[in-house]
């Protein structure tokens, strides 16, 4: 917890730092036209976030489609780079950058008939054996 507070308040000053170090190495023009442009590009996606995307995934589940954790988490992690792309700074930028990475998750099975945790091809059921013959005299009345 205090590892959080400390990064919390030292996150600024790092931003700041990195600013500088950009405008030291590329010049302060093309810094801030840096800065423009990640602030762009963080409210056009801001903008471009819909709740569609939300619905195509339940809709995927519904069918019982396989679906990866990276595309059940995209939504969340294009509205997170949007924001990170709202904030100044190169870090902030970096981070964004890595969200938006392609990176595959592994494969989540909805829940069906055979459960979560069912290896694949069992099909879980119940069955009764009737190899008993029986008395043909019997009957019921």
């Amino acid at each position: 917890m205090r590892g959080l507070l400390l990064f919390l308040l030292l996150y600024p000053f790092l931003e700041i730092a990195g600013l500088v170090m950009l405008a030291d190495r590329i010049g302060g023009g093309p810094t801030l036209l840096w800065l423009l442009f990640t602030g762009v590009l963080g409210l056009a996606m801001l903008r471009n976030q819909h709740v569609g995307t939300l619905l195509t995934l339940g809709a995927m589940f519904r069918q019982g489609e396989r679906v990866s954790l990276y595309s059940l988490l995209w939504p969340v992690r294009y509205l997170l780079a949007g924001l990170l792309f709202l904030i100044p700074g190169v870090i902030s930028d970096v981070l964004a950058v890595l969200l938006l990475l392609p990176l595959a998750g592994p494969k989540l099975r909805p829940p069906g008939p055979g459960g979560p945790s069912a290896p694949e091809g069992v099909i879980e059921g119940e069955y009764t054996r009737v190899d008993d013959t029986q008395d043909p005299n019997r009957r019921l009345h």
